[in-house]
């Protein structure tokens, strides 16, 4: 019988240099280094001006009640020895990407708490050097105030216009704005019946791009429909057409604030997606509660080229190519059934040939074939020959076959042979003595003349 060993030994080699070829067609990437920005050197100095707020938290805060007006008071300082031209307005406050404390500009407008400060809009002023002036802003609580924490803002800008040569702007050049702003915002927090604010957030839109080094960009909008600052925690998952997590990365939101929105923005650093369907799931946890929505997408060939050749590009990309994450899984999945029916196959063939054996043993010898005849009609060493005859019951376990001799000559068939004799030669004897027993002159006599009459 032919051994299985070299087949199985086969069949692996073809799944191993499968999944080599998977890992070899694999993009790789390179690591980004990333240059932290240094800050620059403030020109002024903005500050409340009632000491509690200045030493303690930094801003304002107040409970208040609906109806009621309330003033706040800053100081601005110029830190220059020169004269300094600011603005300084009131206006409300913003998140930052993925959360965080931000104000909107001077021409921004204002929607929110930032409504019930006055004077509204901008207003340039002009200090000398080291100069320090305070200005006051009234806020007027409305009559009808949902209970919750109500936040404006009174910011303080800088702009000094960019005097340099105009810059054009490409996949190797980032932009330059027109103007450079230093800018510093205060918080006014209004609070009112707190522990009754409503609570409740909106995941909005989905969007995937990518940035300049080609890499992928997920940016969802994260709104504040509530009456409180939420700071929510969460993930962002990407699935491939296959249901596998090519991408996923948690947060913690900073600020945002009621009536705002956040863009909470993720980028798969070094990770080119291949073409195909993707989908998206983006979970929101604030207070309790729980948001999520699952968002889906597509990655055309032509964005995948582009990507890679940014990413080529920037030096984050080792190889031109690879094959997407469902066609590796089939590949190997299909591999490995390929092989499993390879296996099922010849197991299948062994046992039918090893029947197939058995009845050729039977022919060969029932032909009056020798053993050693018989065992080369079938193509077989004696000791697996020796282990057939045994198990048809030529031989008893533990004899060896007499290889020149048939079945009616060897020794087992003889004692079954004897013993056939035997077991007759007792069958004779009794029916003998029955003949014996029966016996009359009479009967033999009629019996002789019935002889005579039927010859």
């Amino acid at each position: 019988m032919k051994s299985k060993q070299p087949i199985m030994l086969v069949g692996l080699t073809m799944l191993i240099a499968l999944l080599s070829n998977l890992f070899i067609l694999t993009p790789s990437y390179a690591k980004q280094e990333v240059k932290p920005n240094q800050a620059p050197k403030a020109s002024f100095w903005f500050a409340p001006s009632k000491k509690e707020a200045r030493d303690g938290l930094g801003y304002y805060r107040d409970t208040v009640k609906p109806g009621e007006t309330r003033e706040y008071k800053f100081y601005v300082k110029n830190l220059l020895n020169e004269k300094l031209n600011l603005k300084i307005y009131a206006t409300d406050p913003v998140p930052l990407q993925n959360g965080g404390k931000d104000f909107g500009a001077y021409n921004a407008g204002v929607t929110n708490a930032g409504t019930w400060l006055y004077p509204q809009g901008s207003k340039d002023i002009t200090l000398g050097p080291q100069e320090m002036r305070e200005y006051t802003y009234r806020a007027s609580i409305p009559k009808d105030l949902a209970p919750g924490q109500h936040i404006g803002v009174v910011a303080v800008s800088e702009y000094n216009e960019f005097q340099g040569e105009g810059v054009e702007t490409n996949i190797e050049n980032t932009t330059l704005a027109p103007d450079v702003e230093s800018s510093n915002g205060l918080w006014i927090v209004m609070d009112y019946k707190i522990d009754d604010a409503k609570h409740a957030m909106s995941i909005n839109t989905f969007t995937h791009d990518y940035i300049a080094s080609g890499e992928s960009r997920f940016t969802v909008t994260l709104e504040n429909r509530g009456t409180i600052l939420e700071q929510p925690t969460g993930y962002i998952e990407v699935r491939d057409s296959s249901k596998k997590v090519i991408f996923r990365e948690e947060y913690e939101a900073g600020s945002i604030y009621y009536g705002t929105t956040a863009n909470m923005v993720s980028i798969a650093q070094n990770q080119l997606l291949m073409p195909g369907n993707y989908e998206a799931y983006f979970e929101a946890n604030f207070a309790g509660q729980k948001e999520w929505k699952l968002f889906k997408f597509t990655v055309t060939p032509e964005a995948k080229n582009e990507a890679q050749a940014a990413m080529a590009h920037y030096d984050k990309l080792e190889v031109t190519d690879g094959i997407p994450d469902w066609l590796k899984y089939v590949l190997v999945i299909g591999g490995i059934l390929i092989l499993l029916l390879l296996i099922l196959l010849f197991w299948l063939l062994a046992k039918r040939k090893k029947g197939d054996i058995e009845e050729r043993i039977k022919m060969y010898l029932a032909k009056g074939l020798t053993f050693e005849k018989t065992r080369k009609k079938v193509q077989l060493d004696q000791k697996t020959f020796t282990l057939y005859v045994v198990k048809l019951g030529y031989i008893p376990d533990g004899e060896e076959p007499e290889w020149d001799k048939t079945i009616h000559t060897c020794k087992h068939a003889r004692r079954i042979a004897i013993a056939m004799v035997e077991n007759t030669s007792t069958n004779n004897d009794s029916e003998a003595e029955v003949l014996e027993g029966t016996a009359s002159p009479e009967n033999l006599k009629g019996g002789e003349g019935d002889v005579e009459k039927g010859a």
